[in-house]
């Protein structure tokens, strides 16, 4: 700041004198005395040769007289020239002064709101969930295979856990930017692009409830040594496609969500209000209700019998 207040000054400083020093003078002795001894003979004789009278225009207005700079003699009809170039100079020198007391009477920057830090960890959390749900999701597509071993299916149930932590730390990072730390509750319930937003997030969370059944399932009768058959064909390529489709939704659903806080589709006279949360509910309940009845009455058209229990591998 003091640096800047001490250029401020300088320019300040440099620009009046400048202007006042090549500015129009209504005095030519005053410029002859600034002129070096050598040439005021010259300039004195160039003076007297000249007689400038007052010259009156057309509306009976005075001109101003004729007068001199250091580098010579300006005649009558350049004075309004030189009388506008006076005013330019008089408007940089007010907005020199101008800046210089905005410099010099500038407040400190305002300090950052009491909300600043929880609304930026809220936000963070939010990101960094929807980045780990990525992550769980694609290692559950990599592992997902058919007759895979003790330690894969372990896997998928530890993957399967940090989807569900991360997924509940998504929906309550999310709720509280959508209530407190974002543009407030009056704006996303009128917004219908957040509705698909949410629309998209129920059919997420439905798909990944057939892996999750599935995975529990397993993983449980795994803990219980109970006999456990191999994953088959038929089920890993069903878990895949699943899987394919919750990363499609991962990828699609941030889409919306630059799309309603820029505030394109809002409208303020439909009830959007009341049919979002309508309609979302009613995605998400068909969403949920059809993966979990696949997921628990799931049967294998073709069962292996020479196929090895994973319970003899431990």
């Amino acid at each position: 700041m003091v640096r800047l207040s001490s250029v401020a000054a300088f320019i300040f400083v440099s620009v009046g004198r400048s202007s006042s020093a090549w500015s129009p003078s209504s005095n030519p002795l005053h410029v002859l005395r600034s002129v070096p001894a050598r040439h005021q003979s010259a300039r004195s004789a160039r003076l007297e040769s000249f007689r400038v009278a007052a010259i009156y225009s057309s509306h009976d207005e005075e001109a101003a007289p004729a007068s001199y700079l250091p580098d010579g003699i300006i005649l009558s009809h350049d004075v309004h020239q030189m009388n506008d170039n006076k005013s330019n100079n008089g408007v940089w020198n007010a907005a020199a002064l101008v800046g210089a007391a905005a410099l010099f009477s500038a407040s400190p920057a305002n300090a950052a709101s009491s909300d600043a830090v929880p609304s930026a960890l809220v936000a963070y959390g939010h990101y960094f969930s929807l980045l780990a749900i990525m992550g769980c999701v694609t290692i559950e597509r990599c592992t997902v295979k058919p007759n895979m071993s003790i330690d894969e299916e372990k896997l998928l149930g530890f993957a399967d856990i940090g989807y569900g932590l991360f997924g509940t730390l998504l929906l309550v990072s999310g709720y509280y930017r959508a209530v407190d730390y974002g543009k407030g509750w009056d704006f996303y319930s009128h917004e219908p692009i957040f509705w698909l937003k949410m629309a998209g997030l129920g059919i997420l969370a439905g798909l990944s409830l057939f892996p999750t059944i599935t995975i529990i399932q397993r993983t449980v009768a795994i803990q219980q040594g109970k006999d456990l058959e191999p994953m088959s064909e038929k089920l890993a390529n069903r878990m895949k496609s699943i899987l394919n489709a919750e990363i499609s939704a991962i990828i699609v659903i941030p889409i919306t969500a630059t799309l309603m806080s820029r505030g394109i589709g809002y409208v303020n006279d439909f009830p959007t209000q009341i049919v979002g949360p309508v309609g979302c509910g009613l995605i998400t309940a068909a969403a949920v209700a059809k993966y979990v009845s696949e997921a628990l009455s799931w049967s294998e058209d073709e069962l292996t019998e020479t196929t090895p229990n994973l319970t003899d591998e431990k």
